[in-house]
């Protein structure tokens, strides 16, 4: 079912470069979820997309929002939804697909450009509540129906109920925790998933007894969409649930900043060599407990780091950089671009000579770096990467399926 959005004043839009998708089990209760929906004024990435496991309802009926639509499988007790921000409605469409149960939902996003500079018109995203049946080794959800094999970007998230080494590290799992969560792993494993939850991060907090903190609410991403894969963090306040709300942010590849690298070419090694020589890591405490240990390596590996930030320059690296670009073509580009601007101001034969002679010297020092770099590259190319220099070499293959001109199809 559809609900649409109330027309009360609408809160603030989402950022048009980054799709925030925000994870929450509500436990049923209205007041967590207005808590939770209020909370996103003062977030500081107004999210796209709310799905959520365990929402209220009410006589087959869930709660709206001001500025949000609505998505929940048309049963009497949906036990999943999706809100969509209006803003990005306006901008995608969200097809709905439900498989006749009530604890899980698929949303087909498309629109007329690939979005996130891919080459996929859509993504797919799965949110699902799975739950232990009668037969505590068995769940409502299978991993079959979870980690299906597509050729678009698909996000599936979850409160999956199902404990594992993957996620938790620190808990010792039963064997029977093994047990039911072993199918989900492997399947997701097989299908090329990867766990976008931090190892060890809690997302459930129980309100009474005396149950331990667990990683239940998980969330994975086929091989297209860990591409486009930003952050995944707890920054949104509590809701009252013994659940945290999670968000996952999705960007583009080319909005996503490489981190910054030192330029090794370019270190002055005559004087950072004898001071890497004589650098001394002090000893160790004689019987040190796990946070001394911790000071003593952290403080040591400091030490280093700031020795080679202070000599070593580091790059600026931005979506507009090219691997084959050398300080050499800087200066080269500088005086092309001065000598350039020289002829067109004073326009005399000499001028214009200079400018032809930056000019041909910029362009060919060009050609010359992307030769060195592609025979750099081949060089050292590995049977992982074997593919991708000859994609580079030859390009796309041409469609299987070429387009008649004036045919409605192809």
């Amino acid at each position: 079912m559809i609900n649409h959005p109330r027309s009360a004043g609408k809160g603030p839009a989402p950022n048009p470069n980054l799709l925030s998708i925000v994870q929450h089990n509500c436990l049923g209760s209205w007041d967590v979820f207005l808590s939770l929906f209020e909370s996103f004024r003062e977030a500081t990435t107004y999210p796209s997309l709310v799905l959520l496991q365990d929402p209220p309802v009410n006589k087959a009926h869930l709660p709206s929002f001001n500025s949000f639509k609505s998505f929940f499988p048309p049963v009497r007790k949906p036990r999943v939804a999706a809100y969509v921000h209006v803003s990005f409605l306006a901008s995608f469409s969200v097809l709905p697909r439900f498989k006749g149960v009530d604890d899980i939902l698929a949303l087909n996003v498309s629109s007329q450009e690939p979005p996130f500079g891919t080459n996929c018109h859509s993504f797919w995203l799965i949110n699902t509540y799975s739950t232990n049946t009668r037969d505590h080794r068995v769940y409502s959800v299978s991993p079959e129906t979870l980690f299906p094999t597509l050729d678009v970007p698909l996000l599936v998230v979850g409160d999956l109920n199902i404990h594992n080494p993957l996620s938790d590290p620190l808990r010792s799992c039963s064997p029977r925790e093994i047990a039911s969560s072993t199918p989900y792993v492997e399947k997701a494993a097989e299908a090329g998933f990867a766990l976008l939850n931090p190892p060890g991060e809690y997302t459930r907090f129980p309100l009474v007894g005396k149950a331990r903190p667990s990683v239940i609410d998980l969330a994975f991403a086929n091989p297209l969409l860990l591409q486009l894969f930003n952050s995944w963090e707890i920054c949104l306040p509590s809701t009252g649930s013994d659940h945290v709300p999670i968000t996952i942010n999705l960007a583009p590849s080319t909005l996503i900043p490489n981190p910054r690298r030192p330029r090794w070419s370019d270190t002055d090694w005559e004087t950072l060599s004898p001071l890497i020589t004589n650098f001394r890591v002090p000893p160790a405490p004689a019987w040190p407990s796990p946070a001394d240990l911790d000071k003593w390596l952290a403080g040591s590996l400091d030490r280093l780091t700031a020795l080679l930030k202070e000599h070593a320059p580091v790059s600026r690296p931005s979506h507009y950089s090219k691997p084959w670009w050398t300080p050499h073509l800087t200066t080269l580009r500088r005086e092309f671009h001065k000598a350039s601007r020289m002829a067109r101001k004073h326009g005399t034969p000499a001028l214009r000579e200079v400018a032809n002679i930056s000019k041909a010297w910029y362009f060919k020092a060009i050609k010359t770096a992307k030769r060195k770099h592609w025979s750099s590259f081949l060089l050292r190319a590995t049977p992982q990467t074997l593919w991708t220099a000859k994609r580079f070499a030859y390009g796309r293959a041409p469609p299987r399926f070429p387009s008649l001109p004036g045919a409605e199809t192809p």
